[in-house]
């Protein structure tokens, strides 16, 4: 009966994380203009503007690529992460204690394999091989996922790679209003933070599931 009681508690908390993902990709398509629109479906009552398109290599600060590391310094704990293009545990592989690459606020975005997956970085990192990352004066959080509306295609005969002039000249539209760009980003920040709050109690209670069953069965 307990184990059956621990079994629905977490199916409730991934039906509710599914239901926050679902809600954040309808949203991603409602906040932020379609192909062929200037305007969004869904926007803050107090901006009525047009958007206007840019490429994006335009209006950034910089776009550099990741490159190789100092795995003799690489530390388990430390001050700056270091980050590979990678999805799994937010494409951490360790810290530096005392240096860094790129200073945040940032984005990153996957530039090998599953490309263009845009994430907002708020610390100093440094960025590993295939991985790119922008700096700008636009909030970070708008910006990964604008860049995440954006439809990706690259010709490639082998595994897909996205290119430092490839990612500048994506066009995407962005309000005048950096008021308007800054409500979208705090937004996606604060359904981000509650999605991994979700994640987390989830992977705890699965964690504290399987150590009860090995407890039980030993």
């Amino acid at each position: 009966m307990f184990l059956k009681d621990f079994d629905t508690l977490i199916t409730l908390h991934q039906r509710k994380l599914t239901d926050l993902e679902k809600m954040k990709s309808g949203l991603l398509q409602k906040m932020f203009p379609k192909n062929g629109e200037d305007k969004p479906e869904i926007r803050f009552p107090e901006f009525t503007d047009a958007w206007e398109q840019h490429k994006l290599g335009e209006i950034v600060t910089s776009i550099i690529a990741g490159g190789d590391i100092d795995k003799s310094k690489i530390l388990k704990n430390g001050k700056y992460p270091v980050y590979a293009n990678a999805l799994t545990n937010d494409g951490l592989v360790g810290y530096y204690e005392d240096k860094y690459r790129v200073e945040a606020p940032a984005v990153t975005v996957t530039g090998r394999g599953e490309i263009g997956i845009a994430k907002a970085r708020n610390c100093n990192f440094t960025p590993v091989v295939r991985l790119l990352a922008i700096n700008s004066s636009h909030n970070n959080y708008f910006l990964a996922n604008i860049i995440n509306t954006h439809k990706t295609f690259v010709e490639s005969t082998g595994v897909p790679q996205l290119t430092v002039p490839q990612l500048s000249n994506y066009k995407m539209k962005f309000p005048n209003n950096l008021k308007e760009e800054n409500k979208i980003g705090e937004f996606f920040s604060q359904l981000d933070t509650l999605i991994t709050l979700h994640q987390r109690k989830l992977k705890h209670l699965e964690l504290q599931k399987k150590a009860l069953l090995q407890q039980m069965f030993v």
